[in-house]
């Protein structure tokens, strides 16, 4: 047993002086040749792969995810930039259209304290869409002493007469219309004569006139006075061309019209004139800009004075100023 025991310890420390030989051998080895790192090298390269492959999915979900995090972000900035912008434009068009409608009130205010006449301000409440009927709807009724016949004004020039009163409210018939005849004066060559609605809102006819007209483009048209119910010297609209056929017994001109139709917002009635006007219509382009130049005295009843009436069509008489229908 003990002879045994003896061997059993004898080998043991045989195994451990061999292992430490072996260690100092090794160690002795690596240090002048390097070779453990070598042999780490090569381990790590063939296991390099193995470790990226089961690295790929965690790393490519991980991305997906961040990149769905970021696009919804990005699209919701997106989408409230977007409100923020529409809000925005929508407020600037808001100002503007304030801005303008205050440019437009300031010129119906000019032109208050410029006519001697007495007039009442009125909002337009609809427009007729009929393409054949130039009509609007203003908020002023009979209960405001409104009455058939009256002409309406804008700062820039006629926009036409009522046609029909109702207790709150009031139906203006437009110079465009087609079935609106308006006695009228070219200016500065006198020639009186009647305008017609052509149908279309920037387009006045002018259909009696003789061949010898001395009409040119770009004169003064005013209203004449003639018929009783328009005062004379208001400003209906400029020359644009005249038309002379052979064989024709009457010269055609097309008219411009002054005022704004129906761009307007507001409008103004007139209930009672007290003098005879001429209004320049050197207006802007655009209705509302500014309010109409200065007015000044017109003797345009002069021939009615002197009793030397030029001939008219039987459209004068009519005292509303509308074409029979």
């Amino acid at each position: 047993m003990e002879t045994a025991g003896i061997r059993a310890v004898a080998a043991g420390t045989a195994r451990l002086m061999f292992y430490t030989l072996l260690a100092i051998v090794l160690m002795a080895m690596d240090y002048r040749g390097a070779y453990i790192q070598r042999i780490q090298s090569a381990a790590g390269s063939l296991v390099e792969p193995v470790l990226l492959l089961v690295d790929w999915p965690i790393s490519g979900f991980r991305s997906l995810a961040l990149t769905l995090k970021t696009q919804a972000e990005l699209s919701d900035r997106l989408d409230r930039l977007q409100r923020e912008q529409m809000e925005m434009a929508a407020g600037l068009a808001v100002v503007d259209d304030l801005a303008q409608e205050n440019a437009r009130l300031r010129g119906l205010l000019e032109t208050t304290q410029r006519l001697p006449y007495s007039m009442l301000v009125a909002e337009l409440m609809a427009v007729d869409m009929d393409p054949f009927a130039h009509r609007i709807l203003v908020k002023r009724g009979s209960r405001d002493g409104i009455e058939i016949g009256m002409p309406v004004i804008d700062a820039l020039g006629v926009v036409g007469q009522v046609e029909q009163v109702y207790r709150y409210s009031a139906r203006v018939i437009l110079l465009s219309d087609p079935d609106h005849a308006l006695p009228v004066q070219v200016l500065p060559s006198g020639e009186r004569t009647i305008a017609y609605g052509s149908g279309a809102l920037d387009r006045l006819r002018l259909t009696d006139l003789p061949m010898n007209t001395e009409l040119e483009t770009g004169q003064r048209v005013v209203t004449s006075g003639l018929g009783g119910q328009f005062p004379a010297g208001l400003s209906v609209g400029r020359v644009l061309e005249i038309t002379r056929l052979p064989g024709q017994p009457f010269a055609t001109a097309n008219i411009q019209p002054s005022a704004a139709m129906t761009r307007n917002r507001h409008v103004l009635i007139l209930t009672e004139a007290e003098a005879v006007l001429i209004l320049d219509d050197t207006a802007p382009e655009e209705a509302g800009e500014t309010a109409l130049p200065e007015a000044s005295l017109e003797q345009a009843d002069s021939d009615q004075a002197s009793g030397s009436s030029p001939t008219r069509p039987a459209q004068e008489n009519n005292p509303d100023g509308n074409r029979p229908r």
